[in-house]
């Protein structure tokens, strides 16, 4: 069965907070995730290959969806692996191109690309990796709905087979349940016509993208993913598997990043929110953020995962932890991921998971 023992399809970029915070996971967490990874050049990187490699190291053996990256700037076309991904976007011979790169790589489950393809063409994607013997994915952006919808759904329901996922996926939003007419139309809709054991992954991001507001020490900030999930479950009670999914509480890329290096911050998630520890006014550092967190009531201490031990080594020393914007989200991606693969599991608190990380 398609993601047997799965509960979380969160979606990464494939940039270094976000490798860092999955690479720490205890394998029991990667066990409970299948990520869908968004391809784009590793920095600094020789080849394309190097960023699979990246994602590889970060879950050790697991199988992970894959796609293209479609928010990444090209910055420099004279880059090797930037070279590389204008070919996998190249839609000849129903995306030939992007087919051959993905069955070569072990542990890749596949994203078909349906832009401007015809249901032939879909069709031949969807044959290739059936060959392959790999489990594939009809991933659905809504800021970028295609306009061959009814071609891709026809594709996909004449296979016949129930060896995919669907993925629709938000992006990023101010309130995650500002979404749900969009799910409950695709799904009661456009994905009439599947399987009703084909499982459908609900994915957004509600990550908030200025944090100006923010100040005077700890801001709780809360998501409602969950509580969207658990109507669009209700409603469509029929549906053998929707999953959740979310962006590991970080958003898609945006263009031109940051202006400026934010202002000292520790974030810290919880199971239905992010803390966000921070004090413009007073002039607080990563140290005294840290300490915030650690002495608020929120703060669990026993999740026994490397995100909270980079929290309580900032206590002692930033030089131990977290001293730069990126490493704190490297940890709040960490925790975050944790906390939703064991949402079902009851309390991860105090779980023996018998595994030590390498720093």
């Amino acid at each position: 069965m398609v993601l047997e023992n799965k509960t979380y399809v969160p979606t990464l970029a494939i940039r270094a907070s976000e490798m860092n915070g999955l690479e720490f996971l205890p394998g029991a967490t990667k066990e409970r995730m299948a990520p869908c990874i968004l391809l784009a050049p590793w920095a600094n990187s020789s080849s394309l290959q190097k960023s699979l490699d990246r994602v590889e190291k970060a879950l050790r053996h697991q199988n992970y969806f894959l796609d293209i990256d479609r928010d990444y700037e090209f910055t420099n076309m004279e880059s090797g692996p930037q070279q590389e991904l204008v070919a996998l976007l190249n839609p000849a011979n129903a995306f030939e191109n992007w087919c051959n790169f993905v069955v070569e790589q072990k542990w890749v489950w596949p994203c078909v690309q349906t832009r401007g393809q015809s249901e032939a063409d879909i069709r031949t994607q969807i044959e290739r990796f059936q060959e392959a013997e790999r489990t594939y994915c009809m991933r659905i952006f809504m800021n970028r709905m295609p306009g061959n919808m009814a071609e891709v759904v026809s594709a996909f329901a004449a296979s016949g087979a129930a060896d995919y996922v669907i993925l629709l996926e938000g992006g990023w939003v101010q309130d995650p349940l500002s979404l749900a007419v969009w799910f409950d139309g695709m799904i009661g809709g456009h994905l009439q016509a599947i399987d009703a054991n084909v499982p459908i992954v609900l994915s957004c991001t509600s990550m908030p993208k200025l944090f100006t507001d923010f100040d005077g020490g700890i801001n709780q900030v809360p998501f409602g993913n969950r509580v969207l999930l658990d109507q669009i479950r209700q409603r469509w009670a029929n549906r053998a598997r929707i999953i959740y999914g979310d962006w590991g509480s970080t958003r898609p890329r945006e263009p031109g990043g940051f202006a400026s290096r934010p202002l000292d911050r520790v974030d810290y998630p919880t199971q239905s929110a992010w803390d966000i520890s921070r004090n413009k006014s007073q002039g607080w550092g990563f140290k005294r953020a840290a300490q915030e967190i650690v002495d608020s009531a929120d703060w669990d201490g026993n999740l026994g995962i490397w995100g909270e031990v980079q929290i309580v080594n900032t206590t002692i020393s930033p030089a131990l932890g977290i001293d730069t914007p990126q490493k704190n989200v490297a940890a709040r991606v960490n925790i975050h991921l944790h906390r939703q693969a064991f949402y079902d599991a009851g309390n991860p608190s105090g779980m023996n998971l018998d595994e030590d990380w390498e720093d």
